[in-house]
């Protein structure tokens, strides 16, 4: 599992996963097609409320069930998949119900100040600062999960680094799993 708050680095580590031909799965990516799927302009406002109204009206684990099936499909297939974006504590109990077994947590941190930078440089149509997402994913539980990560990078100022150390550290997942 694939968590931090908004602009830390997850689909930069996504990425790189795939570069690896490690099967992504980013529940963003539902809640998007979701918002869409309502005929709603893709902005932060509209993803947001889609997201909190999904979790509303099916349950705080919704996106992880609905996308079950694209999990259990990657995992069959490959013995590291990267589920990109989980955001609380009913999620991963839900994969652990549905997996059987306790999923790693990589937490990506980078300050408010960091994060605030790459949102408002990298263009995508719900990026309209960190205000208004973290507080909205983390009265999900975001931090819980940070909080329960069995690893954690740091991603502040150099990109490759970073780049470097989701490598290493995912390289050594896929020799362990």
């Amino acid at each position: 599992m694939l968590t931090g708050l908004p602009g830390s680095g997850k689909s930069v580590a996504s990425e790189i996963a795939v570069m690896m031909d490690i099967p992504v799965i980013t529940m963003g990516d539902l809640i998007r097609a979701e918002t869409a799927k309502r005929g709603l302009e893709p902005s932060g406002d509209n993803i947001g409320e889609v997201a909190v109204d999904l979790r509303k009206k099916f349950g705080d684990d919704v996106v992880l069930r609905r996308l079950w099936p694209d999990i259990q499909n990657a995992v069959s297939k490959h013995p590291l998949v990267l589920i990109d974006g989980m955001r609380s504590t009913p999620e991963k109990e839900a994969l652990i119900e549905l997996m059987g077994d306790e999923p790693d947590i990589l937490a990506i941190l980078a300050s408010e100040s960091t994060r605030d930078s790459r949102l408002s440089g990298r263009g995508r149509s719900d990026d309209e600062g960190t205000s208004t997402r973290d507080t909205r994913e983390r009265n999900w539980g975001v931090e819980a999960l940070i909080d329960e990560a069995n690893y954690r990078i740091h991603n502040e100022n150099d990109i490759n680094s970073f780049r470097t150390e989701v490598k290493a550290l995912l390289e050594g997942l896929s020799r362990t799993d």
